[in-house]
């Protein structure tokens, strides 16, 4: 009889180790997604206020920036800017401007 007590015993003990052990761990786990959500948390919120400090500097500069120039002078630069983007992409320009633009003229005959 005590051997028996003995061995079942010795049974309920390895079969509870386990257990207690899983519980444990699923709570690590748990804290570990919750860490990781705060820190997505906290990152966006730093991204959020270093992009609105960014866009603040930027409208600051280009603010000042159209205050120095002319309005014909804004609008050669925005002529320039977007020729030069469409060199960049390697696109032509429109069909009918490249049709009826002046050819260059050379020195022969």
């Amino acid at each position: 009889m005590k051997t028996l007590l003995k061995l079942f015993l010795l049974v309920f003990l390895f079969a509870s180790a386990p257990v207690f052990s899983q519980d444990s761990e699923g709570d690590k786990k748990k804290n570990e997604v919750e860490d990781r959500k705060m820190k997505r948390k906290k990152a966006k919120a730093e991204w959020k206020a270093k992009r609105l400090k960014d866009r603040g500097k930027t409208k600051m500069v280009k603010s000042h920036e159209k205050r120095l120039q002319t309005k014909e002078t804004r609008k050669r630069m925005k002529k320039n800017r977007q020729k030069a983007t469409r060199t960049n992409q390697n696109k032509k320009e429109f069909f009918l401007i490249r049709l009826f633009k002046p050819k260059p003229r050379t020195g022969a005959w």
